[in-house]
């Protein structure tokens, strides 16, 4: 091999080529930017925003399948207008009355006082088990004469 002196270049005919290449590349890129009248910079996002995305269609899919979702679930609703949305319980007591309380607590204030074999409208139950007298249940949210409060659940049998 020849030996290569202070101050020569060693020629190599593929960094030729890859410096005509980028030449010929920003050429064309500046030459384009004057004949379409952009700066350079909006030639070359103009040109990346016309390849096409394959992720964009997953996107659009799940925006399909979600609005057919949402438009199912409107009919539905749409059929259900109407009924009542509650279920329908029965106050099973052994004494004459149960208490219906403004908050799901043995200390919280009685709105009023229900009847034992009063229907009534479950609402829903809450999500905490509690223990009353060594039994487990879920207070209940319910409608009673149109006052809505909390009774205990294991006094409710819904129907």
């Amino acid at each position: 091999m020849a030996k290569i002196r202070y101050g020569q270049k060693q020629s190599n005919p593929l960094y030729r080529w890859i410096y005509l290449v980028l030449f010929a590349f920003i050429s064309i890129w500046l030459i384009t930017s004057i004949i379409i009248q952009k700066s350079p910079t909006e030639v070359l996002s103009s040109f990346f925003s016309a390849i096409p995305n394959p992720g964009l269609k997953n996107k659009e899919i799940l925006i399909a399948e979600k609005d057919s979702l949402i438009s199912d679930l409107e009919s539905r609703l749409a059929n259900c207008e109407g009924q009542s949305r509650f279920k329908r319980g029965m106050v099973i007591v052994e004494s004459e009355t149960m208490n219906l309380r403004s908050e799901p607590s043995l200390v919280s204030n009685i709105l009023m006082r229900i009847p034992a074999n009063a229907e009534v409208d479950v609402m829903f139950y809450d999500t905490k088990t509690y223990y009353l007298k060594g039994k487990a249940g879920k207070w209940c949210k319910i409608k009673y004469a149109g006052t809505e409060g909390w009774a205990w659940g294991n006094f409710i049998e819904e129907f």
